[in-house]
């Protein structure tokens, strides 16, 4: 039997990188959105092994992060069997949206479901933990607070927002990333308990409290330029870039502005915010 799930993007509305850890990882505030952008992630049981086909070839095989997330939890559950999973990709890559991780937790949560296992979140998440810093996520999705590495999660109240994400150069690593943002002795903080106590207000209000740490290690002013023209509310950077989301008022700026952008022949995604990270179809 097959088992279908939506992985769905993410951005970070609030990204602020507090400190490295003795241990290398860094300890962040954030606060992760679920976007209505997402990969499409089948798997099924099999006799024995663990293959990973994906419509971008690129992607297949054993470097896949869903090939290892296969791995743990077979080795979690004390499963002897195989997994064959399927990847429908539609969150660009490489692009600080989480569609990696996305796909790590879609499957967790499938596996946890044909394998008759039906742990609890709350087992999941130092699974998805381990696989990598912003994996857990996912499990919960919608609009949540991350600390730590970004495994403590806390629910905070679902928002409707509207963005345009734009993808137009490539990065280094996220590894990298952190790196450079590292050797840079004098940056900025965000306000995080002020952030949160805006999310109930409105689109208006929420963009003055975005942040994001690893806007220091971009030109922005480049990045955001083909956006500028249509007057969104704000233009960030997601997670340690290149994409740039830029919010809206509301659906139909967004659309607006995405088609605007296709028609002159850059490639840009309306999208909105969505309450979860996975979903089974």
């Amino acid at each position: 039997m097959r088992y279908t799930a939506k992985a769905y993007a993410k951005t970070n509305l609030f990204l602020d990188v507090v400190s490295k850890r003795d241990d290398g990882y860094h300890d962040i505030d954030s606060v992760m959105q679920s976007l209505s952008v997402y990969d499409l992630v089948s798997l099924e049981l099999s006799d024995s092994g663990i293959s990973v086909e994906c419509d971008n070839e690129e992607l297949d095989g054993t470097e896949n992060i869903a090939y290892r997330a296969c791995e743990i939890f077979l080795d979690f559950a004390e499963l002897d069997c195989g997994v064959k999973v399927y990847i429908k990709k539609n969150i660009p890559t490489a692009a600080g949206l989480g569609g990696g991780s996305a796909d790590a937790a879609a499957v967790l949560v499938l596996l946890n479901i044909a394998s008759g296992k039906n742990y609890p979140v709350s087992e999941l998440v130092p699974i998805a933990a381990s696989l990598g810093a912003d994996v857990p996520f996912f499990l919960i999705g919608g609009t949540v607070k991350a600390n730590g590495i970004g495994e403590i999660l806390t629910k905070l109240p679902d928002t409707r927002l509207s963005f345009v994400l734009l993808k137009q150069h490539s990065k280094q690593s996220t590894g990298a990333m952190y790196r450079l943002l590292d050797s840079i002795e004098e940056r900025p903080h965000g306000d995080l308990n002020g952030f949160i106590e805006s999310i109930s207000c409105g689109s208006s209000v929420i963009a003055t409290g975005i942040f994001n740490s690893f806007e220091t290690c971009w030109d922005m002013d480049m990045l955001s330029a083909p956006l500028k023209a249509f007057s969104p509310l704000k233009i960030f950077l997601s997670g340690s870039g290149p994409t740039v989301c830029a919010l809206f008022r509301d659906d139909f700026e967004a659309k607006a502005c995405a088609k605007a952008l296709c028609d002159e022949g850059v490639k840009a995604f309306a999208v909105s915010s969505v309450p979860f990270g996975i979903e089974i179809v």
